[in-house]
């Protein structure tokens, strides 16, 4: 397996930050709940439901308005997407297009033949094998949303998925008017899923922010990552060369991604968050006129009063800060 250059400074020890406009932190907020859930887990602390909320709560204002943790605290706009499925199927509208697609039932069958696998016993839905969110997960995520929704830009759109918003803020920020604030301003995607490391690009200033701390061993221990770092990671994690990140979508033509349930051969507009699906645009979707008025509001809306208060609230039941990125 290739290494990485484990020599090259890591970007997040050095980045400039923009003050002016602020930068824009586009939370993933699905991932920011499991990071939340993880730390409760791990504190195997006892109490009352009406108490756990409040706790839930603390760690989540604190993760939040804390900003992405590889860097020092600055004041950011942020703004939430998150996955929403379709009422009728309980899936995304990836899974309709995989069920209609005559490319895609091909995949299905060129993948069981080179697995040796039966054709009919593999769960050939969109991300068909995830397992099933817990209580706890939903118990943290019902009190995590109330937070988000009450402060915060809140975004989803039934049958589509935090990912698409991911794709609709890079657009925005590439193709707006160079006068523009989106155009303006850095923009840092805070997320553990790579798929949105597609949606880097340094012309445009755009980063990955990895929500996640790697491991002591783990090869890469940069966080903050621009076009150099999704190409090594790539390498690294992949296999394979890349010269942009917005290349890869056509890679996972090539090689799949299992994760999401896309067998190799998939059309490259089921993987390709740069450019948006020709049936299912999330740019022509109600929510794409406010994504443009937040994405262009210059203000910072950080709340560091609720990162203070949240210590607070955690300290009161003898609880240390959480470690929960």
């Amino acid at each position: 397996m290739t290494v990485p250059n484990l020599t090259r400074t890591k970007l997040e020890s050095n980045f400039p930050i923009i003050r002016n406009p602020c930068p824009l932190v586009v939370w993933d907020f699905n991932v920011a709940v499991f990071h939340v859930m993880n730390w409760v887990e791990k504190t195997h602390f006892e109490c009352s439901p009406e108490v756990m909320k409040k706790i839930v709560r603390a760690a989540f204002a604190i993760h939040i308005n804390r900003g992405p943790s590889m860097l020092p605290r600055f004041t950011h706009r942020a703004i939430f997407v998150y996955d929403s499925r379709f009422r009728h199927t309980g899936n995304y509208w990836r899974n309709e297009v995989m069920r209609e697609s005559t490319v895609v039932q091909q995949a299905w069958v060129d993948h069981a033949e080179r697995e040796k696998v039966d054709y009919a016993t593999l769960p050939k839905d969109y991300k068909g094998t995830r397992g099933e969110k817990t209580d706890d997960f939903w118990f943290v995520y019902n009190e995590c949303r109330d937070y988000a929704e009450q402060y915060f830009p809140f975004f989803g759109e039934e049958g589509y998925e935090a990912d698409d918003f991911a794709g609709a803020v890079y657009r925005l920020s590439r193709d707006s008017e160079e006068n523009s604030v989106v155009k303006k301003r850095q923009i840092l995607l805070a997320t553990l899923d790579r798929d949105w490391s597609q949606c880097v690009d340094e012309a445009h200033q755009i980063y990955f922010a990895n929500t996640r701390v790697p491991f002591p061993k783990e090869k890469i221990q940069e966080r903050l990552v621009g076009n150099q770092g999704v190409i090594e990671h790539t390498k690294h994690r992949m296999g394979y060369d890349i010269t942009h990140p917005a290349e890869l979508a056509e890679h996972k033509v090539l090689h799949s991604d299992m994760g999401d349930n896309l067998p190799k051969g998939t059309p490259k507009d089921l993987f390709d968050l740069c450019e948006p699906h020709p049936d299912y645009n999330i740019d022509l979707t109600p929510s794409q006129a406010a994504l443009i008025e937040e994405c262009n509001d210059e203000r910072a809306n950080d709340r560091p009063d609720h990162f203070e208060k949240g210590l607070r609230a955690l300290a009161t039941v003898g609880l240390e800060a959480p470690t929960i990125i």
